[in-house]
Order: C-alpha cells, then structure tokens, then sequence
C-alpha cells in the first residue's frame, strides 16, 4: 500500500515538475517587434507575439506567459505612450495597458469597439471605434474616458497634422477633421467610398485608401490631398477588387498596400506595381520596419491556423518566415 501511494505522489510531483518546466521563459529585447494576433472574434483569444530580426526568435503568447492570464477577443492594435504599451482589444471593449516588460499595469474599460489608440501628449488621446458613432478621449493619467467626440458611424484610422487630427469615416466617403484644442469636428474632405487607411508622406500630403461600394458602383481608390490644409484632392488612383491596409516608408518614400498581392509605389509616381505575389496565400496585416526599411506581412491562411509571417527586404527578398498566433494583423515597432 505505502509503495502504491509513493509511486502516486511521485506521478503527481513529476507532473508539477513538468508542467513548471513547460512554462515557457520570456526574454524581452528592445529590439523586439510586437505581433498582435487578432484570434478569432468571439470565441478566440488574441495573443501578443515578439520578434527579434537579429536573432530571428520569435515568442508567442507572451502576454499570458508573464501575466497568466488572457489578453481577450479581438486583439486589434497596439500603441505606446511613456514607456507602456496599450492593447486595443476591439470585441471585448477594453484596452490594456502594460509596462514595458509587458505585466499588465491597468485598463481603460467603457469602450464599445475600440480600433486604434493614438496619444495626442502626455495626458490626452484619442480612441476610433466601430460602432460607438463617436471618437473616445481618453485621459491618460487616469486610464478613462473623460468625453466622446460624436461622428457618424464607423471611425478607423487617423493622423495628426497642423493642429488637426485627420481620420477615415470608412462607413461614408469622407475624411473628418478634428482640431485637438477643443475636441471639436472642423472639418471634412470627400475622398472615396469606405476610407479605409491613410497616410502623411514627406511632402506633408494625405494618402487615403478606399475600398469602394459595390452596390453604388464606385471602384476602390487610392486618393492624394495635396496638404490637407487646402483640401484640394489632386490625384485619384482607381483600382480593383478589394485593396487594405496603406502603410508608408519614410525612409525611401514608397507606399505599400494589399490587394491580393503587396502593391508598391513612391509618392511621386501615379503607377502602382506588384511588389509581392500572393501565390495563394491570404494577405492580410502589413507594416513597414522604419529602420531597415523591411516589409513585414503576415498570411492568415484559413484564418483559424496559425498565421505565417513573411519579412521581405525593401527589394523584394524573402528573408525570414516564421508562424505566430491566429490572424496576424498589426506589426508595431518600438
């Protein structure tokens, strides 16, 4: 009998050693790019991923190995302020906010369906949203909403320029302005249906990516505002299918953008090219490394399998591949 319960408690203590020797170690470099991993909506976890392009480790579910916890559905973007990060997650309305070893130090909760974070100084920013026909600002000190901008409907991406935070209405055909003094709606310019993504380029021009309407027959477009200020749109580029995701290098001044395959151009010329084949892969989250000018796409494949990332040079070379979590789609870059 004694033997019997010895060799029990050994199979329980073996299994404790095990499991404890399983828990995957993290090692934080800042040098590490961020991977956020969507997970599938409802019922998926989103996870964080790490990246070192000079070792070319990665790390997943990092945010639940340091905190033993999940991070929620849907993991939808990433931003830093002060030396913390904010993890937007879109479906469960809540944005976490961790150190820079990624232990999670708070929450801004309240939120409908949070897109993108962007800091305006060190107390303030503003907050997108899907559903929430308004744009939340957010007191940074405190971690809450302090007021909502109203919109009509759906608010994605946006960039501040001159005083005004631009962003794309991407349920009509407009671009909104807001002047950040007064938190107050100034202005508005028709660029093409569904806004989608934009860009400022090095001459201080606006790119805007629409992804048309079908149903009013207007195509895709990707659309040039020769300074915001003057709100005149002195180039339109018609295009086809289904185009997402406007990304910019300010290092060699080229945009990119998917449309089945990674499209490319300098903002001088009026010409997109292919720059990537998608050879039946599904494109779907793309980012632009500021310093080696290296382009960053993940293949979401069925999009309930672990997402492949693919790093190309500014040329074109394949250099890395590597699988992170499911549905890849936002790269950030400290």
């Amino acid at each position: 009998m004694r033997t019997i319960i010895a060799f029990i408690i050994g199979i329980v203590l073996f299994g404790a050693c095990s499991e404890h020797s399983e828990k995957p170690k993290i090692t934080i470099q800042n040098t590490d790019i961020l991977i956020a991993n969507q997970g599938n909506f409802g019922w998926g976890e989103g996870t964080l991923s790490l990246y070192n392009p000079s070792t070319k480790s990665v790390q997943n579910e990092v945010f639940k190995a340091v905190n033993g916890k999940s991070l929620g559905n849907v993991f939808q973007s990433i931003s830093t302020h002060k030396n913390s990060y904010y993890f937007v997650m879109n479906n469960s309305g809540k944005i976490i906010i961790t150190d820079s070893m990624y232990k999670q130090t708070g929450e801004i909760s309240g939120l409908t369906s949070p897109r993108y974070m962007y800091p305006l100084n060190e107390n303030k920013a503003y907050v997108t949203d899907l559903y929430a026909n308004g744009i939340n600002v957010i007191d940074l000190a405190k971690n809450e909403i302090t007021h909502t901008i109203s919109c009509r409907g759906w608010s994605e991406k946006g960039v501040f320029i001159d005083g005004l935070f631009w962003y794309t209405g991407s349920s009509t055909n407009q671009l909104y302005a807001i002047d950040i003094s007064n938190d107050k709606l100034v202005d508005s310019i028709q660029v093409g249906s569904s806004p989608e993504s934009l860009i400022v380029d090095n001459q201080s021009c606006l790119w805007v990516l629409c992804r048309g309407d079908e149903e009013l027959k207007e195509l895709p477009c990707l659309v040039r505002i020769d300074k915001p200020i003057t709100g005149e749109l002195d180039l339109k580029i018609e295009l086809k299918e289904n185009p997402t995701q406007l990304r910019y290098d300010t290092r060699l001044d080229q945009l990119y953008f998917i449309n089945g395959d990674i499209w490319s151009m300098s903002s001088k010329s009026a010409i997109p090219k292919p720059f990537i084949a998608h050879q039946n892969r599904t494109f779907f989250g793309i980012n632009i490394d500021p310093i080696s000018s290296d382009v960053y796409v993940s293949d979401v494949r069925d999009f309930v399998s672990r997402s492949e990332v693919f790093v190309y040079d500014y040329q074109g070379l394949l250099k890395d591949t590597f699988f992170v979590g499911i549905i890849a789609g936002d790269f950030f870059f400290p």
